[in-house]
């Protein structure tokens, strides 16, 4: 069966087993105390179903000689999972387990980065504790900001299909992948179809979708970046530096509110897009969601497009991350200035 006729049954399959959750009232959103899950008001709730079709789609993508790799991915599933049912509550802990299954991970996959064409963080990565833990520090900010991001629909979903997208002309049949390039076009066509659900407001990820997709793609394009000498790492970063800008920034910003780095807000820049376009039009709500979530993946896709055009360039991968760090922080400081 072709791709494109693939996708909607994909998609009517996906349609078919969340609405028997939202049948039997699973998994639907019961997170009324965080401020960041009922941001946008909304009078339909769906499931925070996303990450368990990621999740069997990854378990049946991943060759099954990669044991290991499906144990820690369901493991970080769980945590997720747990928190959405609201059995692991305290932040603390969940960051704690993060912390313990990550270094599981680069241990036991044996996943590290090792070269940033940066001498002096070079020679530190020759040494193998600091390269395990920069490693795990690296894969624990991409999964914190991609939870920070992941609060209109399509933009962690679309986010994270548009770097698959853009990765699939780095990948041949000469090396030996986590992923080979048959499999990251079938996950790219679940994403396809966990988007158009997402963008229907009938999906959400949720935490466990959340954790599992950014730490997924996180390995992902380490093991693609060590196979592929000619990557600039930079490309990487750009390719990941949304949701982990997302979360220094954030950091910083509660730190300096003497609130904690670990709890929800509302101050997040594309919440303050969304109410910046809820001022300009006259829409329902969740348009508006769907629109917000698009128009920072448009951004997105243009940083994306002009870092592979120069892969293998260091200096242009860095001009390319300083002009995307600049426009989030003088976006941020209009959108907060307009609000107030």
């Amino acid at each position: 069966m072709e791709l494109i006729q693939l996708i909607p049954l994909i998609v009517f399959t996906f349609f078919l087993i969340n609405h028997f959750l939202n049948k039997f009232n699973f998994l639907l959103d019961s997170k009324k105390s965080s401020l960041h899950k009922v941001f946008i008001e909304k009078d339909t709730k769906p499931a925070f179903s996303g990450g368990i079709f990621i999740l069997l789609s990854l378990i049946f993508l991943i060759p099954d000689n990669q044991l290991n790799f499906k144990i820690i991915i369901f493991l970080i599933f769980m945590s997720g999972f747990l928190s959405d049912l609201t059995i692991l509550r305290s932040a603390n802990l969940r960051f704690v387990i993060q912390i313990f299954l990550v270094l599981l991970s680069v241990v036991i996959l044996e996943s590290y980065i090792e070269d940033t064409r940066w001498n002096f963080l070079d020679n530190l990565l020759s040494n193998y504790y600091f390269k395990v833990f920069f490693t795990a520090f690296c894969i624990l900010i991409l999964i914190n900001g991609t939870n920070f991001i992941d609060g209109l629909n399509t933009i962690v979903i679309g986010y994270y299909l548009l770097i698959t997208i853009f990765i699939l002309g780095f990948y041949n049949e000469n090396d030996n992948y986590l992923l080979d390039y048959q499999s990251i076009i079938y996950f790219s066509a679940i994403l396809v179809s966990l988007l158009i659900l997402n963008a229907a407001n009938l999906l959400y990820l949720g935490d466990n979708g959340a954790y599992l997709i950014s730490f997924f793609i996180g390995l992902l394009l380490i093991d693609l970046s060590t196979h592929t000498k000619s990557l600039s790492p930079y490309y990487v970063v750009n390719l990941l530096w949304y949701p982990a800008y997302e979360n220094l920034f954030s950091i910083i910003r509660k730190i300096k509110n003497k609130k904690s780095a670990l709890k929800p807000d509302n101050s997040h820049l594309h919440q303050l897009i969304y109410l910046c376009i809820k001022k300009k039009v006259n829409f329902d709500p969740k348009i508006i969601n769907t629109i917000s979530g698009i128009t920072i993946n448009l951004f997105n896709f243009l940083i994306f497009l002009l870092a592979t055009n120069h892969y293998h360039n260091t200096k242009f991968q860095l001009m390319i991350l300083l002009f995307s760090l600049t426009i989030y922080n003088f976006t941020y400081i209009f959108l907060r200035k307009n609000k107030s």
